[in-house]
């Protein structure tokens, strides 16, 4: 090497121009604003909640849902609509947690069965 550097090696694409400093790039495809311009905010998909959305439940309304979770088969109906519907944030987390705690108690439910029903099996087995 004679000591001079390639410049073109180190120089970036001539494209499009550098950002100011302190200003996100923004995604690829998209222009760049001219200079002194405030680059928009992007979303990338992130969902958007309404204020009202993120206000806490009532006491009278938790009475009410809790009233209508011990109607059966009502119940798992509704507990689907307030997990993944509209509504607020606490009664879609409360209505999703019911719903795994629900699932949990089912797949322990015939584990039990499937226990006792070997062991009494066993035990009339060796009866005859």
């Amino acid at each position: 090497m004679d000591g001079n550097l390639n410049n073109n090696q180190y120089s970036q694409p001539q494209g499009q121009p550098i950002p100011p400093q302190g200003q996100p790039i923004p995604p690829q495809g998209q222009p760049i604003p001219p200079q002194g311009q405030p680059i928009p905010p992007y979303n990338y998909g992130a969902p958007v909640y309404n204020p009202q959305d993120l206000e806490p439940v009532s006491i009278g309304t938790w009475v009410g849902i809790l009233l209508l979770s011990l109607i059966p088969c009502v119940n798992i109906i509704l507990l689907f609509v307030w997990a993944f519907g509209d509504g607020k944030e606490s009664r879609k987390n409360w209505a999703k947690a019911q719903l795994i705690v629900m699932a949990i108690m089912i797949v322990l439910t015939f584990l039990l069965y499937a226990i006792l029903g070997a062991t009494f099996l066993s035990a009339f087995s060796y009866l005859y």
